[in-house]
């Protein structure tokens, strides 16, 4: 019979975590606080252990960290109220089985008490290979989702981030890729070393075979110098390639070679430098298709998504909107120096029934409008600006505002740029283009600061 250990200082979760438990036929044994519970691992000896995280004493953590030095391989499982991304990360990364936010749902303690079982069972039939000394790396992340879809992304990203295999992110244009690479980097092993990031779209076939691989001096016109490319500058840290699919054939050859020889050579140069770096990679096409149609290496595919995270649209995740909305506050307010610390009545229904085609980075540029606009403490209906892709157009050009595209563009940017003083780094962040376009817009509609 299989023993179970439950610790935790409020009688009445033990009381409802024994009968859940009782049912299923193990023998059960518990402890009222950390330090008790300690003991009770070294002299019961359970299979699996429950552990509350908020307790007098030693703490869920502290907790997890002790039990380790004795038993390395004894599942713990960690309880919480306070469902926060940096929790999670951390408990995982530490070595925690699973984590559950209270209140408990007894079909998932169920669940997760058998799986651990189940590990334990299969751990125990095997032969240590891998020393045990790695230490974790702890960091604390502001990532917003309390949707089942986005808690497994973020144990999963606890569980990567401590090796450098390689990931492939996948999601619609919008939900965060750049941000979970760059969680997944400075969560784990590679915090310490640079993350070099790299759009592969926005570069030519020849340019972005210099970005990536560097050049030496003479190799083509303009080379008047040595250049380091991004594998090099990111040395044992990330390199996170966004839009692969975008990336040509001849250069998707070089990037296969890369990954198999962990080697690669400067573009008109002959000596070797060693890939030290992990390789992220993102994309919001289905490079399946792309295999099949000729247009994407297969065999490169399945060396770039050693672990894949499919990242859901933000109509899958409707009820993430109301806390995304509370963080872009925060952080817009602390740019911006503003102070809106309530949202009006309708606001959070009005946003959750939107259709984001623009998923979370269209709802954060939409809250930074609002911000903008708003003359009080409040976030009101009034200030939002919903673009409602079905809209049917003006009944004649007359009835337009503007002519042509480019006459709308111009009063668009001219706009943002007013209401945020000419500050041509946030607006540019606002408009979601680089600093260097933004410059060529002002240059090409000639615009000016009043």
């Amino acid at each position: 019979m299989n023993k179970i250990l439950i610790i935790d200082d409020d009688e009445w979760n033990r009381v409802l975590m024994k009968d859940t438990l009782n049912k299923e036929g193990y023998k059960l044994v518990e402890a009222t606080d950390g330090e008790k519970g300690l003991a009770a691992v070294k002299k019961e000896n359970p299979d699996v252990v429950i552990t509350d995280y908020l307790m007098p004493g030693l703490n869920g953590l502290e907790l997890l960290s002790e039990i380790h030095k004795f038993r390395h391989n004894l599942p713990v499982i960690l309880l919480t109220g306070f469902g926060d991304v940096g929790l999670t990360i951390k408990s995982i990364q530490m070595g925690a089985f699973d984590y559950l936010e209270k209140p408990i749902n007894p079909s998932q303690l169920k669940t997760a008490v058998r799986d651990a079982l189940e590990l334990l069972k299969v751990s125990n039939n095997l032969q240590n290979i891998i020393p045990e000394d790695i230490s974790s790396v702890l960091v604390d992340n502001l990532l917003v989702g309390k949707t089942p879809q986005m808690k497994n992304i973020f144990k999963n990203i606890g569980r990567i981030s401590m090796n450098k295999v390689n990931v492939m992110i996948q999601g619609e244009t919008g939900t965060g890729k750049e941000l979970i690479a760059r969680l997944i980097h400075f969560s784990g092993i590679t915090r310490d070393n640079p993350l070099v990031v790299v759009n592969c779209s926005a570069l030519t076939e020849s340019l972005l075979e210099s970005e990536l691989f560097g050049h030496v001096k003479g190799s083509f016109t303009g080379s008047i110098r040595d250049k380091a490319g991004k594998f090099e500058q990111a040395g044992e840290g990330t390199i996170f390639l966004d839009e692969i699919s975008e990336v040509s054939m001849n250069t998707q050859v070089k990037l296969l070679r890369v990954i198999q020889e962990l080697e690669f050579e400067k573009v008109g140069g002959e000596t070797t430098i060693p890939m030290k770096a992990r390789i992220i990679t993102a994309t919001n096409k289905d490079l399946e298709e792309l295999i099949k149609q000729g247009k994407f290496r297969e065999d490169l595919y399945y060396r770039l998504k050693v672990f894949t995270i499919h990242l859901p649209p933000l109509r899958e995740r409707r009820e993430d909107i109301r806390d995304l909305v509370i963080h872009f506050l925060n952080k817009q307010n602390k740019r911006f120096n503003k102070n809106l610390n309530k949202i009006g009545e309708g606001v959070i229904e009005l946003l959750q029934k939107h259709d984001w085609q623009g998923n979370v980075r269209e709802l954060e540029n939409t809250i930074l409008q609002a911000i903008v606009m708003s003359k009080a403490d409040v976030l009101e209906k009034e200030n939002i600006t919903l673009i409602t892709r079905s809209q049917p157009v003006a009944e004649s050009p007359a009835e337009m505002p503007f002519k042509t595209l480019a006459e709308l563009e111009k009063f668009h940017i001219k706009r943002v740029l007013d209401e945020l003083k000419w500050n041509k780094q946030e607006a540019a962040g606002y408009l979601d283009i680089t600093r260097p376009t933004l410059n060529a817009k002002i240059e090409k509609y000639q615009l000016s600061q009043e």
